[in-house]
């Protein structure tokens, strides 16, 4: 009899529990709520906005949008957006209704230039809904404040760096064969045969300028080379950006493909449809032309991580982000690998990584040869890359290669023949720990010791340039006019800087490839000066 009734008491108590769930998992989703706690200049050189806000009952981090002079929907401007993913005291988590402990609060910067628009108009931040039928809603205090007047930092000590105004060399707005014709990397240039300029700064449908100089130089839409959107991760034939070329004798030239496979593009090789970095396996191929470098023919594989592509597991892999140019004997370039696996590192709680976050130089010495490329070692160039997919590999770490220092922002190598100097252009967006944001110059004498990095440029001084909008940068490099070889690698005191300016306000698709003459005197003494290794 008694164990009639705990059964039945067992029974209820379940019951209960079950019905305690479904109304919890019927419960209507929660609303958008949040505070903005103030607006204060930060000692990055630009105002922040901070507080919190999350989707009440979800513990997951939600998108924040800053608007200018009303709310969203009511005559607004869209400023910037930013992400309420900061750890939070147990007060927000309360009023998130979140017993888990998500993260939950915000720190937006308010960069100067956005603010040379935006001054002294009321702000608002509105909280984006997660889950269900939510309105998104601007949180507590929104209109309350305003959003200040830029206050740019005062200017470190900079050299005689700029040598000219900044000249539109590709400019999408009236330049590009379509949509997706864009600027998407450093610009590089080669003569063919006939002695006329190709100039490539391209997308993963590769376009060129073509002319009888740099100057001269005018976009074309011819295709070069069209990504085959391969889905066969062992093809390495995805989506590729031709980002280095060598001209052999003018018509025979080698081009290497920055090669990344989108897992998400192809049914059942990523979690989720759309762009995400997890899905992102990278690798460099190498093509060739019989032209002079009109059309490129079908990749092969040059370097990549010893690891096969693993679903949700990227980014990872390694690019070929500068050029390539021949010193004596050898050619060189360097290799990036991104930090691998995801959330490696040597923190608390982190597994080693198989790979780091860093650059190493590679180099061969025959061009013509995709496997003879080696890898620095820390004390010579001995590390062969392998396909992972052609073999076992029974030692993968035996096929990483060792980082150099000050290379990890280099978007592009020269070689200054008068000072018999290797030069690596870099754009350090804050997190190189050697100084502000801005364009850097690193010297070696043989292309393993790197300097110091030398400031040339803050981006705070080039946004002061600008007229108003909301831009960015990226993709510099270094191209010399009077170079004399047909590669364009080499350089004199006064080669023009090549970059980048996205329009943040009309993403992903209007951006302009600039020139700008600069002056390298400074950089060459100051190297001359330097002991050598």
């Amino acid at each position: 009899m008694s164990g009639t009734v705990g059964v039945r008491n067992g029974a209820l108590a379940f019951a209960a529990l079950f019905a305690s769930v479904a109304a919890a998992s019927a419960a209507p989703p929660g609303q958008v709520v949040g505070f903005i706690d103030a607006v204060q200049y930060g000692s990055d050189g630009q105002y922040h906005v901070s507080g919190w806000a999350c989707q009440q009952g979800n513990r997951n981090s939600i998108d924040v949008h800053v608007y200018a002079g009303h709310p969203a929907g009511a005559g607004g401007t869209l400023v910037v957006v930013g992400r309420a993913d900061i750890g939070n005291e147990p007060a927000v988590d309360r009023e998130c209704h979140d017993a888990d402990g998500g993260k939950h609060r915000f720190h937006i910067a308010l960069p100067n230039q956005l603010l040379r628009t935006f001054q002294k108009k009321n702000l608002y931040v509105h909280g984006i809904a997660l889950a269900g039928n939510v309105e998104n809603a601007a949180i507590f205090r929104s209109g309350q404040l305003q959003l200040p007047a830029p206050k740019w930092p005062p200017d470190p000590p900079t050299p005689a760096f700029l040598d000219g105004a900044p000249v539109a060399a590709f400019d999408t707005r009236h330049d590009s064969c379509e949509e997706t014709d864009i600027p998407d990397a450093p610009a590089r240039a080669f003569r063919d045969y006939k002695g006329t300029v190709h100039l490539v700064a391209s997308h993963l449908v590769t376009r060129a300028s073509i002319g009888p100089t740099l100057e001269a130089a005018r976009h074309n839409c011819n295709v070069v080379y069209r990504s085959a959107k391969n889905g066969n991760p062992a093809a390495f034939d995805d989506s590729t950006w031709l980002t280095n070329f060598y001209p052999i004798d003018g018509k025979q030239v080698v081009a290497l493909g920055h090669m990344e496979y989108h897992g998400w593009d192809h049914a059942g090789m990523c979690a989720t449809r759309s762009d995400t970095p997890t899905c992102w396996y990278n690798a460099e191929t190498f093509l060739t032309s019989s032209d002079g470098g009109y059309h490129f023919g079908a990749p092969k594989y040059l370097l990549g991580f010893p690891y096969k592509y693993e679903l949700n597991k990227g980014p990872e892999g390694y690019s070929v982000d500068t050029n390539i140019l021949k010193v004596g004997e050898w050619f060189y370039a360097t290799a990036y690998s991104w930090a691998w696996p995801p959330g490696c590192g040597g923190g608390k709680g982190q597994s080693p990584c198989l790979v780091p976050d860093a650059t190493c130089p590679i180099r061969t010495a025959n061009v013509l040869d995709p496997a003879s490329w080696r890898g620095w070692d820390g004390k010579d160039f001995t590390v062969a890359f392998v396909d992972p997919y052609r073999t076992p590999i029974a030692n993968p770490k035996a096929h990483i290669c060792v980082p150099a220092p000050y290379l990890d922002y280099s978007n592009g190598t020269s070689f200054h023949e008068a000072g018999r100097l290797f030069v690596a252009t870099l754009w350090n967006q804050g997190s190189g720990g050697f100084g502000p944001r801005g364009v850097y110059f690193t010297t070696s004498p043989d292309f393993i010791h790197w300097s110091t990095p030398h400031l040339a440029l803050t981006l705070d001084q080039m946004l002061r340039r600008e007229p108003e909008g909301n831009w960015s940068y990226g993709y510099f490099s270094l191209i010399d006019p009077n170079a004399k070889d047909p590669n364009f690698s080499t350089i004199t005191d006064h080669p023009y800087l090549y970059y980048v300016r996205m329009d943040g306000n009309h993403p992903p698709y209007q951006r302009v490839l600039f020139r700008q003459k600069i002056k390298l005197d400074w950089l060459i003494k100051a190297a001359a000066a330097a002991p050598r290794p």
